[in-house]
């Protein structure tokens, strides 16, 4: 533990309550230490330098739910510093937008939005249609928009990192480090400070209604000042977030937390310790190596932050084309769990089609499975993985065809509150106009 909390030091360039304030918190923390850290890596660093001030298992993978839509903002950042977007430009909400899942806006398919709003919404609220309405306005389709953020991820160096889409929903294939994440960051803070607002904006707008920042530790940590959280099932609770003591500023990333509340308070943790820590030579975020992708696969927080949840089945309606099978199993977490590697082997990382568990007919089990290709395309997957020494089969169309036909659709899976999970941005209430007394 003294590794990861390091020293926290009384100095005299630092007034005194202040410096009990800390200590006290440290020692809080150490009482409740066994809650008190990430399931998944963690990450602290200053974003100036790209200094490291402690991490633990910063280069493993892990899947960034919504950290990814600091991917999406760096793309749209980019374009509008090229000319190619503005902030006044209208984009169209399609159908595959406006289909997305909580968070979300929920502006009507047709209807436009301007660009300056959709950063917002993405940003302060986290709303997944208006991740897919920024990267289909910016690049036409989500497969262009996703290609483009794993070129853009190359170039800065994010060498653990694969994008599937903008708004960080499951996808096996969609995965980060916190190292990769903490390059991203420091890059967004450092080539575009004029748009740091949209990470501490503390309400976001919408006719009557106020909504707060989901990124609850700019109220808990009076030096806070951004980033960006993250939930899905299977990455527990994530966060980025920044802050700034004496005009110092810190940045940590969270990966895996067990609720919105712990990832806040680990993050306080961290930071504030981080400020505590004397000046030092330290490693760079380049230093840390970047697991190989595929050679192991994230944990899986589901059982944890989401305990009545069971692994999402695919449904009849979107079986369909040629694809590939990598074995039947006895239950469909088994399944999951040989869908998730094979598909970050190298074999599968760049594999077009859909991923997922079937559930097979006359309950002979769940196949871990791929659809929506095409012959070749399933014949080439299958000829590589084998040679992984991995087992493949090409499944046609009328195979497809046949199970959807004789196996029932499951029932709909508990559906969390809201796809950030328990931290929920409640809409801000107006404190109601004083009334005045009338005279006599």
């Amino acid at each position: 533990m003294s590794e990861r909390l390091g020293h926290i030091r009384m100095t005299g360039s630092r007034p005194l309550l202040m410096t009990l304030r800390r200590i006290l918190l440290a020692l809080l923390v150490l009482a409740l230490a066994p809650p008190a850290f990430a399931a998944g890596p963690t990450l602290l660093f200053d974003p100036a330098t790209q200094e490291v001030i402690s991490q633990d298992r910063a280069g493993e993978p892990w899947y960034p739910a919504s950290i990814t839509k600091l991917m999406t903002a760096y793309i749209i950042f980019e374009k509008l510093k090229s000319g190619a977007m503005t902030l006044d430009q209208k984009l169209p909400v399609s159908e595959l937008a406006h289909s997305q899942p909580p968070s979300k806006i929920g502006i009507p398919v047709g209807q436009t939005v301007g660009v300056d709003f959709a950063l917002q919404a993405l940003l302060v609220y986290s709303a997944n249609d208006m991740a897919y309405v920024l990267a289909e306005g910016a690049d036409g389709s989500i497969p262009a928009f996703a290609a483009e953020m794993n070129a853009v991820a190359r170039k800065l160096g994010m060498t653990g990192s694969h994008f599937v889409n903008p708004n960080g929903l499951f996808d096996h294939r969609h995965v980060t480090t916190a190292r990769d994440i903490a390059i991203l960051a420091s890059t967004i803070l450092r080539d575009f400070p004029e748009y740091g607002h949209y990470f501490s904006q503390p309400v976001l707008t919408i006719g009557k209604r106020r909504l707060a920042n989901r990124n609850s530790l700019l109220r808990q940590m009076k030096e806070a000042d951004g980033m960006k959280t993250g939930f899905v099932c299977n990455s527990g609770f994530n966060l980025v977030a920044t802050a700034t003591h004496d005009g110092h500023r810190l940045a940590a990333v969270i990966f895996g937390a067990n609720s919105g509340k712990h990832r806040v308070d680990l993050a306080e943790m961290l930071l504030t310790d981080g400020f505590s820590r004397p000046a030092t030579a330290r490693p760079t975020l380049q230093s840390i190596p970047n697991v190989q992708t595929g050679s192991i696969v994230p944990t899986d927080m589901t059982g944890l932050v989401c305990k009545q949840k069971p692994v999402t089945l695919a449904l009849s309606k979107s079986l369909g084309g040629w694809g590939i099978s990598f074995g039947n199993y006895e239950n469909s977490m088994t399944a999951d769990m040989a869908l998730r590697g094979r598909m970050l082997s190298p074999s599968g990382m760049e594999l077009p089609g859909t991923p997922g568990v079937i559930r097979l007919p006359e309950q002979r089990g769940f196949a871990a499975a791929m659809w929506n290709l095409d012959k070749p395309t399933s014949e080439a997957a299958c000829a590589h993985y084998r040679a992984e020494k991995a087992p493949c089969e090409v499944i046609p169309p009328d195979t497809f065809a046949k199970i959807a036909a004789l196996v029932p659709d499951p029932a709909p899976p508990p559906v969390m509150a809201d796809a950030e999970g328990d931290e929920v941005a409640k809409p801000v209430k107006k404190k109601p106009p004083t009334k005045k007394k009338k005279k006599n």
